[in-house]
């Protein structure tokens, strides 16, 4: 299917690094250094090649495996969308993605193969996140997990380590309210089973690291997926799965010195936004209270707000 569009996808390619505007996907250049300003001869021969040689969407290496994936292990990934929308969509790397639980059956150098719900479906291999066995958690962590009581990805917070290898958590990719009817509140403290989290590092290239992208002047917000030598593969607002070169992207901390009175940027709409002053942090849920600039007094999850520089 892309073998079609080679001369008209290098052509993009060499003016979105002219302009600094996406390309498959959200590749960037650095407007703010000429000497990226423009596609080299090397970087146009990695794209014909990559279209010549695969279908996979996105300026990425598909065969690129994350550290740590073990067969017999629980993966997070796509599985029940990408095979039919690789095979019924115009554009699969603009359609909406989510990342669901699986079990991965085999490896392969550039696919393996997931198992769910009786079924075997082969991925490719950057599309595939781990869920390493044997992990333990203790109060405060932040593990990348799934909604265990429901399903889809989540990043979530460790609340009660009394079984560190079957901790409860709070739901970090939930809405939290102040009315309790929020869905992080009517699932909070929710028991995971051994063997479906994985502790997130602070300031690590991690699958489900909070990632930021400084793309023309305003901060975008993603999840990392996969992490290449030059390129990243996020899952951004409302599923899309994206690529951006590593040098502009930067992973928010877990550990973040913020304190009430600080002003900080909070995520409106998948991009972070300035003018936040914090006004309540509960530790304990993951939670950040902060007043914009018209007074509205609006929750965060502690992955979703940034300390200004």
């Amino acid at each position: 299917m892309r073998k079609n569009f080679l001369f008209v996808a290098v052509m993009l390619f060499s003016m979105a690094l002219l302009s600094g505007c996406n390309f498959s996907g959200g590749v960037k250049a650095n407007s703010a250094d000429s000497q990226n300003n423009e596609a080299t001869e090397e970087e146009k021969s990695e794209v014909e090649k990559a279209i010549e040689s695969s279908d996979f969407p996105w300026y990425f290496p598909e065969e690129a495996k994350n550290e740590g994936l073990a067969e017999g292990q629980t993966v997070l990934s796509i599985h029940s969308f990408y095979p039919d929308k690789l095979k019924e969509s115009n554009d699969p790397a603009e359609e909406t993605y989510i990342f669901y639980n699986a079990t991965l059956k085999s490896i392969g150098e550039k696919s393996s193969v997931v198992t769910s719900m009786g079924q075997d479906i082969e991925m490719p291999n950057a599309l595939i996140i781990p869920i390493p066995q044997g992990q333990t958690a203790k109060k405060g962590d932040i593990v990348l997990t799934w909604w265990q009581s429901g399903s889809g990805m989540e990043r979530a917070i460790v609340t009660d380590d009394s079984n560190p290898s079957s901790p409860k958590v709070c739901y970090l990719d939930m809405d939290w309210k102040d009315d309790g009817k929020g869905f992080a509140n009517d699932h909070n403290n929710e028991q995971l089973r051994p063997n479906t989290f994985t502790v997130l590092k602070n300031n690590e290239w991690q699958p489900g690291a909070q990632v930021t992208v400084n793309a023309d002047g305003s901060y975008k917000i993603f999840t990392l997926i996969n992490a290449a030598d030059k390129y990243l593969l996020l899952s951004g607002w409302a599923g899309k799965i994206t690529v951006y070169k590593k040098e502009f992207c930067k992973v928010v901390p877990i550990e973040q010195d913020i304190n009430v009175g600080d002003e900080i940027m909070a995520n409106f709409v998948g991009s972070f936004r300035t003018g936040y002053k914090v006004t309540k942090i509960d530790k304990k849920i993951g939670r950040v209270w902060a007043t914009d600039s018209y007074g509205e007094t609006k929750i965060f999850s502690i992955l979703d707000v940034l300390k200004e520089e």
